[in-house]
């Protein structure tokens, strides 16, 4: 779980876009530099953000990962985008105008009765097909916003969504050991 600096708090000394972006980019160079050490595949990472963490997730999605070839600091050499997201109720936030075809793979998820967030992550689905770039969604018919994992609600649906966010990861062969790259 990331903790990252909140630009919405009032008062705040962080800058919404700039702040939370920094801070979840050094964390993918940080598992990425220590992959070896944790066993992780280093091109097999993903993000997930609920809500707000949505739009943090975003934040590195749609960019090059803004890695340094020329840094001091060998972690800042690292690429920082994703392998793949997952979105949950998406904040409106940071969604790009157009995704590039090569966006990391998405799996999104939202109620259709939430009026903050269920446009967002429509947005997201039609612009991923725009680019022919990989997706899948589901738009639960309600749950409204902050289903989180589904312990909330009685609606099956939303109780049972992260199975089909097992199947999707299972599906993409992100649940079979890595072969250790």
């Amino acid at each position: 779980m990331l903790k990252y600096r909140l630009g919405r708090e009032e008062n705040s000394p962080y800058k919404l876009e700039q702040h939370p972006r920094e801070d979840a980019s050094r964390a993918l160079r940080i598992v990425r530099s220590r992959a070896r050490e944790w066993g992780v595949d280093p091109q097999r990472l993903g993000v997930m953000g609920f809500s707000a963490g949505g739009e943090v997730a975003a934040l590195v999605a749609y960019g090059p990962g803004d890695q340094d070839a020329a840094a001091n600091e060998p972690i800042d050499r690292l690429n920082a985008r994703p392998n793949f997201q997952i979105l949950v109720y998406p904040g409106p936030l940071f969604i790009p105008g157009t995704v590039p075809a090569d966006a990391p793979a998405a799996f999104l998820v939202a109620a259709n009765d939430d009026p903050c967030c269920a446009v967002p992550a429509l947005d997201v689905l039609m612009r991923y097909r725009a680019a022919g770039a990989p997706v899948e969604a589901h738009i639960l018919s309600g749950g409204k916003h902050g289903f989180n994992m589904g312990a909330r609600s009685t609606l099956r649906a939303v109780n049972t969504w992260p199975q089909r966010l097992a199947d999707w990861l299972a599906d993409r062969g992100l649940l079979e050991p890595s072969t250790g790259k």
